[in-house]
């Protein structure tokens, strides 16, 4: 085997493992919080050694950001934005997958709540680099909403005075606030009423 056969193959191999590593740390940080998590709780879930998982991050906290940045971040354009491009109107669109996303999860899954509003108010408080990046998610998350609504008033679909950042604010303040409600108040059944309301809202918007 080639020398540069063997690199392409240690590389793949690398970033399996990253892969695998986020993997398991998204789900036990989602379901156990950051901070209730250990390096050796998430070793236990893998088929790595400790060190295997120390080359690839260094700290916890290395482990952390690049959570955020690898698997949080895509993981908001894949399900909230990406979808949207196949719609002619985007509230229809931005509607629907809140339906899918979020009113269609089992209750036991709902409860968890928002994994980027989870760490939002566990670690933003706490450390300045996780602050950062979750608020770049937040912001690429509003921009990219905005450039859909943005779409829909040239295109005729919303009235002219519609303001697209507020309203695109507004709708991730309604994703998080629906996720955060629903864990607080541990009642899954109320996504319907609140739903029923930014439909009506957003309904309202059309030209």
């Amino acid at each position: 085997m080639t020398k540069k056969k063997t690199s392409s193959k240690k590389t793949r191999n690398l970033e399996r493992t990253r892969r695998e590593i986020l993997a398991v740390t998204f789900g036990e940080v989602f379901r156990h919080g950051f901070q209730g998590v250990s390096i050796d709780d998430i070793v236990k879930k893998t088929k790595l050694t400790k060190g295997a998982l120390y080359h690839q991050f260094p700290t916890k906290l290395d482990l952390g950001y690049a959570l955020v940045d690898e698997v949080i971040r895509p993981m908001i354009l894949e399900r909230w934005i990406l979808p949207l491009e196949s719609y002619e109107n985007p509230v229809e669109g931005i509607l629907k997958q809140m339906q899918k996303l979020i009113g269609d999860l089992p209750p036991e899954q709902l409860i968890l709540g928002c994994p980027l509003n989870n760490l939002v108010q566990e670690m933003s408080p706490l450390d300045a680099g996780f602050k950062k990046r979750l608020a770049e998610c937040l912001n690429l998350w509003v921009d990219e909403t905005e450039r859909h609504l943005k779409r829909a008033k040239k295109a005729g679909l919303l009235r002219a005075d519609v303001n697209t950042k507020e309203v695109a604010t507004f709708v991730v303040m309604a994703h998080e606030g629906f996720f955060g409600l629903i864990k607080g108040m541990n009642q899954p059944g109320l996504f319907k009423t609140m739903f029923h309301s930014l439909k009506e809202y957003l309904e309202g918007l059309a030209a």
